[in-house]
């Protein structure tokens, strides 16, 4: 196991059952030396190799203003991580209703 990984278990296992956010991981490890390419891209392959599980997430509301000086509100959503979770596990299968967009 790499180093980075290793690190990145290491904060989700002391985030759960809550979880820790993605940006947060990254944040954290970019501090302690870690490029955050890196860890971006071993966050993805550690969920598509079910290492991680996302239990939740965190909605973010950010307002500013365009470039005409108009307000706009757009929305934003962090998936929130633990360690793999078998109970978890299937929500990572996503399948559309039939019928929808």
């Amino acid at each position: 196991m790499t180093a980075v990984v290793v690190a990145i278990l290491e904060l989700a296992e002391r985030f759960e059952p809550g979880g820790v956010t993605m940006g947060r991981i990254v944040d954290t490890l970019e501090g302690e030396g870690f490029r955050p390419e890196l860890v971006e891209q071993e966050l993805w392959r550690m969920l598509a190799q079910r290492k991680l599980t996302p239990c939740g997430y965190v909605c973010r509301k950010v307002r500013r203003r365009d470039g005409v000086g108009e307000l706009e509100q757009a929305r934003s959503y962090e998936l929130l991580l633990i360690p793999w979770s078998q109970d978890l596990d299937r929500q990572l299968e996503l399948q559309l209703v039939e019928g929808e967009p």
